[in-house]
């Protein structure tokens, strides 16, 4: 005897829409929260003699570097930072602890750097530094 088929059917993958939308938006937002706490807990301060950098949510970090120590100058722009305008800026230095030395996400790299750069040489001048490699 044959039994007919009544109703066949398989679980909808939208069931786990819920599932997915939650580790895919919900999950990110303490992440993204608190890359925003570390971003604005970040600071560079620019002297005449040093560049310091603060940083730290729970934790606080203050590093200084010597304006003279610094070798050389890179600025990275990734596509997504072009967006807003921003770029990294990379300062290769001769400071033993931070021998490079990142200013991650700034806005107008390119007039830091050059700000960096005079500042830079007017110390080497005023102290008679000379950078030997």
């Amino acid at each position: 005897m044959q039994t007919n088929i009544l109703w066949q059917d398989r679980p909808s993958p939208l069931m786990y829409l819920g599932l997915y939308l939650s580790c895919v938006l919900l999950l990110p937002i303490p992440f993204a929260l608190w890359r925003y706490l570390q971003a604005r807990a970040t600071r560079y301060t620019l002297t005449t003699e040093r560049l310091i950098c603060q940083q730290g949510v729970l934790h606080r970090i203050s590093d200084e570097v010597e304006l003279y120590r610094i070798k050389d100058y890179t600025i990275v722009s990734p596509f997504f930072y072009r967006w807003f305008g921003l770029s990294d800026l990379v300062l290769i230095t001769s400071d033993q602890t931070h021998p490079t030395l990142v200013l991650r996400g700034i806005t107008d790299a390119h007039t830091v750097r050059e700000l960096i750069r005079r500042q830079v040489e007017n110390l080497r001048t005023q102290k008679g530094v000379r950078e030997i490699d």
